[in-house]
């Protein structure tokens, strides 16, 4: 008998309030790839979740824990048991919408538990993904938010291994004329979950 293989389990947050739109879209190609290698997916809608923004009371500083009750409790949880973090999220005056951002902030509480307290978090080898769309051509579109994510990934233990960004995109269906945008997220969803 062979060592059991363990199904990858995947946690994808959408990010954007808009459902159904170029992100989203993209994010579902994304995991149509992962699902492709029987990876075990979870999507979650941030928009959906209740998530008061840090208030910077301190109040996490001596025990890692956030003492703000509402649905961050239950994800720092599934923050903790995924095997890969996919955030999908579109670029709002250059950087995350309020519901990426309000999330990755309560994330606070983990960098005190890891960093300030030395408390392991989460398994090891775990692999976060950042999907964006942006409508501005500016240069540096996404910089702003890249750094964030990876800031966010790097907080919870969680190595920052690509992204798909695609400028130029403001409606919802824009992704789809986009010649390689479709191919390239299930391919990049597929890459995330082999082994």
């Amino acid at each position: 008998m062979g060592v059991p293989v363990t199904k990858k389990t995947v946690l994808a947050l959408a990010g954007s309030p808009v459902k159904g739109g170029s992100t989203d879209r993209l994010l579902d190609q994304v995991l149509r790839g992962t699902r492709t290698k029987d990876a075990s997916v979870e999507k979650i809608y941030l928009c959906d979740l209740k998530i008061t923004p840090c208030n910077s009371c301190g109040k996490c500083e001596k025990t890692g824990v956030c003492p703000i009750d509402d649905d961050m409790k239950w994800l720092y949880k599934k923050l903790l048991k995924s095997h890969v973090i996919i955030l999908a999220s579109p670029i709002y005056f250059m950087g995350l919408p309020a519901q990426a951002k309000s999330m990755i902030d309560r994330c606070q509480s983990i960098w005190v538990e890891r960093f300030k307290l030395k408390k392991k978090f989460g398994k090891k080898d775990r692999m976060g993904f950042f999907i964006s769309v942006g409508n501005m051509t500016r240069p540096h579109l996404f910089k702003g938010a890249v750094a964030t994510v990876k800031a966010f990934f790097a907080t919870i233990g969680v190595k920052y291994t690509g992204d798909l960004l695609f400028p130029k995109i403001n409606g919802k269906k824009d992704i789809m004329e986009h010649p390689t945008a479709m191919s390239d997220a299930l391919e990049a969803g597929a890459k995330l979950v082999s082994d």
